[in-house]
């Protein structure tokens, strides 16, 4: 694992936001390798996780929810999101924002999210970002995901800010201003 000293405090700052986190085999069959979602909860196989960023990253597609919808979240976030999504819509006759946005930004407001909460906890980025995270096996100096969201043009970022996790940064500092710190620094870690 990459940086497994970076593990337990993760796992804390997770549990310290209200996540549940469990270890043992139901980390297995993830989506990500030794972590796995069932109803909302985190799992985690500490053997066969490939760094503890992983965990972040999945605990980032939950936090992009309402958290009266993590009980409805398991492997395949995706797929259950648009499904709350389509059901929602059909119900009320009109998409939810909230429900919207998490359904086609959350993978980039959960890659944002989880390089704010490395900062925040003053680990070092390479817990996250390391060789095949993000797709990218190969690379010179910084991983390319990190350099994305470092220069301030990854999408992550105006999404946390529209959703008032985070203050406008970067390139989209010009588009809004929500009265926040900029990012990564973090008003809220969840929507509630």
């Amino acid at each position: 694992m990459y940086h497994p000293e970076a593990l337990d405090p993760i796992v804390a700052f997770l549990r310290g936001i209200g996540m549940q986190v469990e270890y043992g085999e139901g980390g297995r069959d993830g989506f990500l390798p030794g972590v796995n979602i069932r109803a909302g909860a985190l799992h985690v196989d500490s053997e066969t996780l490939k760094g503890p960023g992983d965990l972040l990253h999945e605990a980032g597609h939950i936090i992009v929810m309402p958290r009266r919808y993590w009980p409805l979240l398991n492997r395949d976030v995706q797929t259950d999101i648009d499904a709350i999504l389509a059901d929602q819509t059909a119900r009320d006759g009109t998409p939810d924002p909230i429900l919207t946005r998490a359904a086609r930004q959350g993978e980039f407001m959960s890659q944002a999210w989880s390089y704010a909460v490395v900062q925040h906890l003053g680990l070092p980025q390479e817990c996250l970002f390391f060789p095949g995270s993000y797709q990218h096996k190969e690379y010179q100096g910084t991983h390319p995901m990190q350099a994305w969201i470092e220069q301030g043009t990854h999408f992550g970022l105006i999404n946390l800010a529209q959703a008032d996790f985070t203050g406008y940064a970067g390139m989209f500092a010009y588009m809004g201003n929500n009265g926040l710190a900029p990012f990564p620094q973090m008003a809220k870690w969840t929507l509630d």
